[in-house]
């Protein structure tokens, strides 16, 4: 049995998250309220789903 690299699998749910995010939001560069993000939405959902999946302390 192999095991993944930590970078690789975030790097692999975040493509998973980007690709379905594209496709489920029809205008994701709507312009926002307030101060620029420095996170994509895309970058945070798979910040969200490491922390939650992942037994990291």
């Amino acid at each position: 049995m192999t095991s993944i690299d930590l970078g690789e699998l975030i790097t692999t749910i975040f493509v998973i998250v980007d690709d379905w995010y594209e496709k489920q939001v029809k205008n994701p560069t709507v312009l926002k309220p307030g101060v620029k993000a420095r996170m994509s939405d895309s970058e945070i959902m798979t910040l969200a789903l490491v922390m939650d999946y992942l037994p990291i302390p």
